[in-house]
């Protein structure tokens, strides 16, 4: 039986070992560029996050491209989201466009994420057609030399995209009068050299950290996996109580801090006491404090059992899927909700037409217009927001069914289960992208948590 190709979000793995193989991305461009346009000759755009890897993937992916016939356009290092809005503001027949990213994940990881002409992701029909070709198809495709001159267009278009937005979003609190230092972790990733020209409004002061890729610091001890970074430091920052040399009576604070992840869709907030602040939190807030709001919201697996009593709590009906951007998206068009999104921190919007979006640059702008909105700091919104306690573990092994299925393995979960009783719940769940198998453990005291961690650790056979 064949290997899936894709995971949960594209394709991500190891580079150089399959499928970021030479041979098999090249498959893969074709596979692509076949798919997308028959035999026509079709336009494809492509972009990066900026790892070591992607200027050979980048190459790989150009050969196949044009053996199909078709041509290319390079847009350099930019957010995944700010391809998809450029293509979703362009709308060009005859085109697609594809990422070159591993999202969260360490340097030597990378990855494809595909949209099609209209910037929404390819469905899981398009994907089944571009493994059916790689896996059936061997062709002698020859390496070509590609033209590597980078067009900027599509940064000033998502520029304008989001400025737009920010505009239309806030218009009831233009001008901001009130300042807002914000500490924007880049993760060392795509956001890095955009951040500075994005917003122009002088009253918001974002202060990127983070902010030099040099193809192998992507995501290392930084960004939306690695929050307490920013945490540790705004805790610090505003204990200090530093005064302005300008204006000696005013105090120097960070209202907020945000993490986002190496390709730019993930945002998780850090409050001005260094409270880190998950995509469970800060989904919860916009839809609780959005008097439009359906009444509805998708979340997933992995959303804490606290918060979903805490929508019940509120008349707000919890919809449940399974982890994935493109599930959530899927569930929200099924019940036309407002919101959708996981704890990781990728959000949701259904705010454009034809278009369910997560970026978190838009993640950031309604978390802006709610603190204006409720004249509170997001430490006064979110404190109150009854969680219990939960810890994700991940665990590294070499064959994810082989993991499962082992009698001892399904012994230990057993017991755990049986641990923890109706204090919580342990869900157990292979990631899509990694050769990982994450336990996700919920208990209302965290001292049991901890021996049940441990009790995992001492006896799981991986």
């Amino acid at each position: 039986m064949k290997s899936k190709l894709f995971g949960t979000d594209g394709i991500r793995s190891k580079f150089g070992k399959t499928p970021l193989t030479t041979g098999t991305i090249k498959l893969i461009g074709y596979a692509f560029a076949k798919i997308m346009f028959n035999n026509n000759s079709g336009h494809i755009y492509i972009s990066h996050d900026g790892r070591e890897s992607c200027d050979s993937i980048e190459n790989d992916l150009i050969s196949g491209i044009s053996y199909q016939g078709s041509s290319y356009t390079l847009l350099g290092l930019l957010p995944t989201p700010a391809l998809s809005a450029s293509m979703h503001q362009l709308k060009k027949k005859g085109t697609c466009a594809i990422q070159i990213t591993a999202s969260h994940n360490e340097y030597r990881d990378n990855g494809l994420k595909f949209f099609d002409h209209r910037g929404n992701k390819i469905n899981d029909a398009l994907q089944d057609q571009i493994e059916n070709i790689v896996y059936s198809e061997s062709s002698d495709i020859k390496t070509i030399k590609k033209n590597n001159t980078i067009d900027e267009d599509f940064k000033a278009i998502y520029v304008n995209f989001i400025r737009e937005y920010y505009f239309t979003k806030l218009s009831n609190f233009l001008p901001i009068n009130q300042k807002l230092n914000i500490l924007v972790d880049c993760a060392n990733g795509a956001f890095s050299k955009i951040i500075d020209h994005i917003f122009n409004d002088q009253n918001l002061n974002i202060i990127p950290i983070n902010n030099e890729p040099d193809g192998k610091n992507i995501n290392y001890k930084c960004g939306a996996t690695n929050p307490e970074q920013i945490s540790d430091f705004i805790n610090f920052f505003n204990s200090q109580k530093a005064k302005s040399s300008k204006e000696k009576s005013e105090i120097l604070k960070l209202d907020l801090g945000v993490a986002i992840d190496g390709d730019g869709d993930r945002a998780i907030f850090v409050d001005e006491y260094g409270n880190i602040i998950d995509g469970d939190d800060i989904l919860f807030l916009l839809a609780t404090n959005d008097i439009n709001n359906s009444k509805k919201v998708v979340g997933t697996l992995m959303t804490n059992y606290g918060i979903r009593q805490a929508y019940q709590d509120m008349g707000i009906d919890f919809l449940e899927t399974d982890v994935g951007d493109m599930n959530v998206i899927k569930k929200m068009q099924e019940f036309d909700c407002s919101y959708g999104g996981e704890s990781s921190g990728h959000l949701i919007f259904n705010d454009f037409e034809d278009l369910f979006y997560g970026d978190s640059m838009i993640t950031l702008i309604n978390v802006i217009k709610l603190l204006l909105n409720s004249k509170k700091s997001l430490y006064n919104l979110h404190h109150h927001i009854k969680k219990i306690p939960s810890e994700l573990i991940n665990i590294k092994v070499s064959n994810k069914s082989t993991f499962l299925s082992n009698e001892k393995n399904m012994n230990i979960i057993s017991y755990v289960k049986n641990e923890i009783g109706s204090n919580g719940r342990l869900l157990v769940r292979p990631s899509g992208t990694e050769n990982v198998v994450r336990f996700l453990i919920e208990h209302r005291e965290l001292r049991e948590i901890n021996v049940l961690k441990s009790y995992i650790y001492d006896n799981i056979e991986n």
